[in-house]
């Protein structure tokens, strides 16, 4: 049985006044929470290990049999566990501490251990130097011991505590009491309405008192300010702002960017304002010693339900837009959305009152009756609009349409889950209420209620994630235009960046609402988070150490390092380089060759900072190395053959190469294999060491002048002293053919009808070429047609 003057005796879990906004605020303030698992222990090291040793031995020893008794409140089990893990951290951190005293004795024991023959003398100042490092070696070594074994005491106390606190959840959950169909529990219920009534006009009475007492009459006008605060900021002044959020109802389609950040700014009005106001104001009358201590209890339980109804409130209104179809962010009918806000707001407010139902209930002092009689009603009313509303939102529509539909077409998602989920618990808490089973009916709608506040605030979170990375690594965004300007990330990469940052942010979000949800279930929130920092600071297995810290940090380094290397190779690239006379070729090999050094260099002090021995990842190395002779002998050699190209530089970028049968411009020199554009703009991937051990003809390695040939055949009739004199005529003519060397005329063969010759002349740059010979061909041919030679044929 539980009793409202007990609080010990109700499930600690269901109650709800302080539970909803301690689940919302764990949304709000995560990062400050994370702050304080990480804070130092109220245990400082002791000057006396040993006396402080056996102080936290006393201590667990009390606590455990502490823990056996009965009477015990739920705050009495949540102080003896952070009592007990206080001392638990205090005992690791000892032992941690002595550790490196542990080492530095032991290598001195055994450097004065004496050495040589077995029947070598021992002097006897270096035996009594040998046998106090001995004593001192065995005191440090039984004091860590010592320490592990108080952590380990602890540690077993700790989960003691907690399976204490689970067993007194269930038992008081599924507690039977009188049922709701009982006339008896309606009878002594409004028996004991007259004397409830008596007790809250003296709580109201005893704030009078307190307020009519105070001399100073401008604190009683301060208090009264203060009221009416109250009244003007949550009424008037909430539905000033929500004005300036109002959606127009315009037309006009609104875009999903512009409906989410709407959304948003309405469910934060509606939350944030009410929660900043009434808490404020408490602080404010705390400190002016005008907030007796019911009045307090009462003040904090009407803060949770008014923020909580604020957020239902919101979240309902932004999600459903009952009045404005296009701002809706859900796939419902006008009608429908008009009756599920309308339901959400009943729930709501019923769940509100639930929450103000357990405090007034403590402060004055009602009867067990008056509380299971109208948990039982409230609890039933919120059943009976948790199956409206599936109701709602699983019809079809007219009998008509509900023939027609095919049964194969049936929606069974995980929304249509859901629901069928929250219809069926609420039957059972309807049910539960019914046999008298209150505190559990009660758990069940209030969950079910609290999941979904949070499962749709999670929704809206999560679009609002989406917008904020989307806008934010666009390649004109804020971070986006960063990331390519003063880093040199590609576009594809900050898409892929973007896509990475969203990732992080749904699974924070998830977690964090998990964690909203579990808050209420009987988990014990400090033990949870206790599990997380063990995880993200490190935990033992066996001699090894994995902390999720340390890698997180050493990812987070060689990020730093790498962008760091990104950030110079693009200053060298684009302000250094092209301002001294180095060939593109050297400017390209000194710029991939610092990408190399970097990355290196960031992956070592990644490596030292996460606290890997460089010296074991060698050993590992070495026993992988015939795999990787066998396996990966092809990448490390293009690899190495690489780092030659770059070295030796027998091609460089932007020469001119031929390659087997590929010819074309070497565009640039990876790691593994070279980009080739060919001249019909096609890229050929050759691999490094083709390169190193292949023939490779390289057109402009020491200067890039070449020669050109241009065979002419013209009639045996014609005149071969003047076909050369053309063909020199033009070799002249034109402004790219060098003076020096001349060009030259070749006659090569008679034909059997033909004569044939040969123009060979040089260029400056052998990539114009082909520009060159037709060219050429051209003005020869347009010179032979006006000195009337014949061509074969």
């Amino acid at each position: 049985m539980f009793s409202a003057a007990s609080p010990s005796r109700r499930p600690a879990s269901v109650d709800t006044s302080r539970g909803a906004v301690a689940a919302f605020l764990c949304l709000v303030v995560a990062a400050w929470l994370f702050g304080v698992l990480a804070a130092g222990s109220a245990w400082a090291q002791p000057e006396d290990p040993q006396k402080q040793i056996n102080a936290w031995n006393m201590a667990l020893e009390k606590m455990d049999a502490a823990i056996d008794g009965d009477g015990l409140t739920d705050a009495d089990f949540k102080r003896f566990k952070q009592d007990t893990t206080d001392i638990v951290t205090a005992a690791n951190a000892l032992a941690d501490a002595l550790a490196p005293k542990v080492e530095a004795a032991t290598a001195q024991v055994d450097q004065l251990k004496p050495t040589g023959a077995a029947d070598a003398t021992e002097s006897d100042a270096a035996k009594e130097n040998r046998q106090q490092a001995e004593q001192q070696l065995a005191d440090l070594a039984g004091f860590q011991k010592q320490a592990l074994a108080v952590a380990t005491h602890g540690s077993y106390t700790i989960s003691q505590i907690s399976e204490r606190r689970r067993t007194r959840f269930t038992a008081a959950l599924l507690e039977r009491n009188s049922s709701l169909i009982d006339p008896g529990l309606w009878g002594d219920a409004a028996t004991d309405v007259p004397a409830i009534a008596g007790r809250s006009g003296s709580v109201v009475g005893e704030w009078a008192t307190v307020i009519a007492n105070r001399s100073d009459r401008s604190v009683i006008a301060i208090f009264v300010s203060l009221l009416a605060l109250i009244v003007m900021v949550l009424v008037p002044g909430r539905r000033f702002l929500l004005s300036k959020l109002r959606r127009p109802t315009a037309d006009q389609q609104p875009t999903m960017r512009t409906k989410v950040m709407s959304a948003a700014a309405i469910v934060a009005v509606n939350a944030f304002l009410p929660l900043i106001v009434l808490t404020g104001v408490q602080s404010i009358l705390k400190a002016l010693d005008l907030m007796p201590y019911r009045i307090d209890l009462l003040w904090t339980a009407t803060t949770a339900a008014v923020v909580f109804f604020s957020l239902a409130f919101g979240v309902s209104r932004a999600l459903l837009a009952p009045t404005r179809s296009t701002w809706r962010m859900v796939d419902l009918d006008d009608a429908v959305s008009t009756r599920a806000f309308h339901i959400s707001v009943a729930i709501a407010a019923l769940e509100a009152l639930v929450v103000v139902h357990q405090s007034f209930a403590k402060v004055t002092l009602a009867s067990l009756q008056f509380v299971i009689a109208l948990d039982g009603v409230l609890s039933i009313a919120i059943a009976v609009l948790i199956i409206s509303m599936v109701r709602v939102l699983t019809r079809r529509g007219t009998p008509e349409d509900e023939e027609n539909d095919d049964p194969a077409d049936e929606d069974y998602g995980l929304g249509r889950i859901a629901l069928i989920i929250a219809g069926l618990s609420a039957g059972i808490a309807i049910v539960a209420n019914v046999m008298g089973y209150v505190a559990l009916g009660r758990f069940i709608t209030t969950q079910t209620v609290w999941i979904t506040v949070v499962i749709s605030l999670l929704y809206l979170l999560m679009k609002l994630t989406d917008e904020i990375t989307a806008a934010s690594f666009r390649r004109d965004g804020v971070v986006g235009s960063r990331l390519i300007g003063s880093v040199g990330f590609a576009p594809r990469s900050v898409t892929q960046a973007g896509v990475l940052a969203n990732g992080v942010a749904h699974l924070v979000l998830i977690s964090f609402a998990c964690l909203a949800i579990v808050a209420q279930w009987g988990v014990d929130s400090s033990g949870l988070f206790e599990t997380i920092r063990q995880l993200f600071f490190g935990f033992k297995i066996g001699s090894i150490t994995i902390s999720l810290s340390t890698l997180v940090a050493g990812i987070a380094v060689f990020i730093v390092g790498l962008v760091i290397t990104r950030s110079i190779q693009n200053w060298l690239d684009t302000r250094f380089l092209p301002t001294t006379r180095l060939d593109s070729g050297l400017r390209n090999s000194i710029r991939t060759s610092f990408g190399y050094v970097g990355m290196i260099f960031a992956a070592t002090l990644a490596f030292g900072y996460a606290g890997l021995d460089l010296s074991n990842i060698a050993i590992v190395a070495g026993a992988l190395s015939v795999g990787i002779g066998l396996g990966l002998q092809a990448i490390v050699n293009n690899f190495v053959s690489g780092l030659i190209l770059l070295a030796e530089r027998p091609i460089r970028a932007g020469d001119w190469i031929t390659v087997g049968a590929e010819e074309g411009t070497v565009k640039r020199i990876n790691v593994r294999a070279t980009e080739i554009e060919t001249f019909d703009r096609a890229t050929v991937i050759v691999p490094n060491s083709s390169l190193i051990t292949g023939v490779v003809k390289n057109m402009v390695l020491r200067d890039r002048s070449g020669r050109v040939v241009v065979p002419v055949t013209v009639s045996k009739l014609a005149d071969a002293e003047q076909v050369k004199a053309i063909l020199l005529e033009c070799a002249k003519g034109h402004s790219l053919v060098l003076r020096y060397p001349e060009p030259i005329v070749l006659f090569l063969s008679f034909g059997e009808k033909s004569l044939d010759f040969e123009l060979r002349c040089y260029l400056a740059d052998i990539a114009t070429g082909a520009t060159v010979k037709s060219d050429l061909r051209f003005a020869i041919l347009s010179k032979l047609k006006e000195a009337e030679v014949a061509l074969p044929g």
